[in-house]
């Protein structure tokens, strides 16, 4: 037996420290000094995610390069069972989560993790996440060399410091070794390839993809980079993400956005000049060797017996050399069973165990003696060895525990298995990945699948009905990668026979796929059955209640966010008191303080800040002292009511409002202060409005046109734009026929677009 037992990625200093501080974190949150949404913005960098369970939370463990070693799996399970629900959970990303844990029980579970060397920092929030790498990195025969060695060292380079868990959004990071890249670095935010050039080793290199709401394929930044540089690169975009990112707008923050926004040249251009910056100035964090990982199992077999017959084998680069696949439901394998698959795997292979983005598990070089032992063991303890060769779902969590859920995927991904049970496929005998989503999030990578599905919600005689986007087509390989088109939707009760049709026999061009798509897809709500206005799984009929608003882009903004509500409800609560209008000044003086670093508690302290850091400065109108020093007296006893200040403190909380809307990716204003807007506004005339929220593409611009064409040239229009193809089209429209688009900004649930009238 290998009893290895130093762990493969070795966490820096930082993440011991922040691990050690959480404990506190949680404490002062469970005596209700901590808020819950100022919680949130800790927890969840910390890879703690709330749940839909009442109370429960998940623990997302980083898996580096997706290596795990047999005494951390036993960890892991023990956790499982001890804190939360006994069933461990394989992501798309190749980390591990422990499922339904009390929050007091968190800091326990961090530190047994750290015991043996794993931690959940940065497993969430707007940080560098785990950097996953091909699932047979090393072992496997097309592989130009081993890339996980150079995923590890990037992961223990970027966790040294500590902006890495500050970002705009979360920033991912892939290697590929080779193009046909089955670790998906097409479409991360920094994905690398392995090529070998001149008998060295390198990496061509691509950056700005990513999926979920609109997706992107990366875009190429280098074409060979030696490997000593993959450190300077990381750091290079994510310098350039981090300056250029959308704080204020956390949906559009992800860097494919940047890219989007400021175009292939310019990002290029952004991005060389980091390099640059780095390459006269040096990295600031200690360089970690790029270090083999010590698998080696023996020497080579040289028995010359036959390839073993099992489906889930898979031959190695090494002969004689095998690695085992044990297919998961939906990525679930129980505590014990885990436990036994780390005992088999020190026994038998490697001694390391690799998560997969299939949601699999891999044990790892297994001689060709052991081939029959392992899976005899395996299926020994009802582990799926066989699975079906032909098909692989991959379903996210969905609904049933993820809090940004619409529909319940586990639930469609095992009818789906139980329909095609009993169906033919055509093809090639390759296996068939479908890949299910139960929100635009894309945790099942839909946009990446042959073919997709994506849940969303759909109203049908008024009642609400779980259906799917179905996507098809997409091709994932270096330099030819394009996403999954869209070609309808799907009442989700029909899946399962599409899907019979589809790969049950006949011509399998996407033609016909569109063609049954429809087919499925037409609803007539006469006809329709009860049983389509309930998801797969439950009892009750579809609905949205008990989805939140998810908590990957916990952070700072949040915190402001809940502020500038507070401010805002106060405001509008009728009938109209004084207790109402001081909670709206308080709560408005204190939304924008954390910019300035500060966290004042009292509310003399508050007010104070305020008046140093926004009324001085000019941010706010001078006549905000005197709203300050009146609900100070109030509060004091020396005035009888405040009412009367409302139209005040109304001026107050907009203005709040727009300085938190123009936010940068720095934390500053982008808007004018006070003084210098009005002379703005004196000087440029009074601006006219245009809101065209709810009207659709292209007729938005068709009337944004004819209002601009009532204005004299040099007038300015604004125009109110919803999300989606009107902001995308409208400006871009605008610029074309040579007008100049002064600003595009969210405005949270909607766009605002400045036009000056150049002819």
């Amino acid at each position: 037996m290998n009893n290895r037992r130093r762990p493969i990625l070795r966490l820096p200093e930082t993440v011991v420290e922040d691990t050690a501080n959480y404990r506190g974190q949680v404490d002062k949150f469970l005596q209700g000094l901590t808020s819950p949404v100022a919680f949130r913005a800790y927890r969840v960098p910390m890879g703690i995610y709330e749940q839909r369970t009442a109370g429960k939370y998940m623990v997302r463990i980083r898996i580096g390069a997706g290596l795990v070693l047999p005494f951390q799996l036993e960890r892991v399970a023990e956790l499982s069972k001890a804190y939360g629900n006994g069933i461990i959970h394989v992501t798309t990303r190749q980390d591990i989560q422990i499922h339904e844990v009390n929050i007091e029980d968190t800091p326990d579970v961090l530190e047994r993790l750290l015991e043996v060397g794993l931690s959940s920092r940065g497993g969430g929030g707007n940080t560098v996440r785990n950097v996953t790498a091909c699932p047979r990195a090393g072992v496997c025969p097309k592989e130009k060399f081993d890339v996980a060695p150079y995923a590890v060292a990037t992961a223990e380079y970027l966790l040294q410091d500590r902006s890495s868990f500050n970002l705009p959004r979360k920033y991912k990071v892939v290697f590929s070794g080779c193009p046909d890249d089955c670790a998906f670095a097409s479409v991360a935010d920094l994905g690398f390839f392995a090529h070998n050039k001149d008998g060295g080793r390198g990496f061509s290199v691509y950056a700005g993809g990513g999926l979920g709401p609109n997706p992107a394929v990366g875009l190429k930044i280098e074409d060979f980079t030696e490997p000593g540089e993959i450190f300077e690169v990381a750091e290079a975009v994510k310098r350039l993400f981090d300056k250029h990112g959308d704080r204020a707008n956390k949906h559009r923050a992800r860097l494919r956005y940047v890219l989007a926004r400021i175009g292939a040249g310019r990002f290029v251009e952004l991005y060389k000049t980091e390099r640059q910056t780095l390459k006269a100035e040096g990295l600031s964090r200690k360089v970690p060797e790029i270090r083999a990982l010590d698998r080696d199992n023996g020497t080579p077999e040289t028995s010359q017996q036959g390839e073993p017959e099992q489906a889930n084998v898979l031959p190695e680069k090494k002969p004689g050399r095998y690695t085992v696949r044990l297919h998961l439901k939906n990525g679930d394998i129980p505590a014990d069973d885990l436990k036994a698959v780390a005992r088999i795997a020190a026994q038998s292979g490697q001694a390391i165990v690799r998560t997969t983005q299939l949601q699999d598990l891999l044990i790892t070089g297994v001689s060709r003696a052991n081939v029959q032992k392992v899976n005899t063991e395996l299926e020994r303890r009802g582990i799926d060895v066989s699975g079906d060769s032909r098909l692989k779902v991959v379903a996210c969590a969905g609904a049933s525990t993820c809090k940004l859920g619409l529909c319940l995927s586990r639930g469609l991904a095992d009818a789906i298995s139980s329909e095609l049970r009993q169906t033919t496929f055509r093809g090639n005998g390759s296996e068939t990945v479908i890949r299910i989503s139960g929100c635009p999030n894309s945790c099942g990578h839909h946009y990446i699948a042959g073919i997709g599905f994506q849940g969303k919600a759909k109203r049908v005689n008024g009642r609400l009905m779980p259906c799917y986007d179905v996507l098809v087509d997409a091709e994932i390989v270096e330099g030819r990668a394009h996403l999954a088109e869209k070609i309808g939707t799907v009442p989700a009760k029909r899946i399962p026979a599409l899907l019979s049709q589809v790969l049950g026999g006949g011509p399998g061009d996407k033609d016909r796929m569109k063609r049954l798509v429809e087919e499925h897809g037409e609803i007539s709500p006469e006809l329709l059955p009860e049983d389509y206005y309930y998801d797969y799984g439950s009892d009750e009929p579809f609905s949205l209640a008990g989805r939140g608003p998810g908590e990957c882009g916990a952070g700072v903004m949040d915190v402001m966010k809940v502020d500038v509500d507070e401010a805002k409800d106060a405001v509008k609560a009728r009938p109209a008191q004084s207790e109402n209008v001081y909670r709206a000044v308080a709560a408005a003086a204190r939304a924008l303080l954390v910019t300035f670093g500060l966290e004042p508690k009292k509310d003399r302290e508050i007010f104070a800040a305020f008046a140093k850091h926004l009324i001085e400065p000019g941010w706010v109108k001078p006549q905000t002292q005197q709203l300050l020093d009146d609900v100070v007296d109030w509060r004091m006893g020396e005035k009888e009511s405040i009412e009367d200040l409302l139209p005040e403190v109304e001026q107050l909380t907009r203005r709040v409002e727009e300085l938190f809307l123009s936010l940068d990716a720095n934390l500053k204003f982008t808007v004018e202060p006070v003084a210098q807007k009005a002379a703005t506004e004196q000087a440029q005339g009074q601006t006219h409005i245009a809101d065209l929220r709810g009207v659709a593409c292209p007729l938005n611009f068709v009337r944004a046109k004819l209002e601009l064409e009532k204005l004299q040239a040099g007038a300015v229009l604004e125009v109110l734009l919803d999300e989606g193809e009107p902001i995308r089209n409208v400006p871009a429209s605008f610029s074309e026929q040579g007008q100049e688009v002064l600003e595009v900004r969210s405005l949270g649930d909607h766009f605002r677009v400045k036009v000056r009238r150049k002819k």
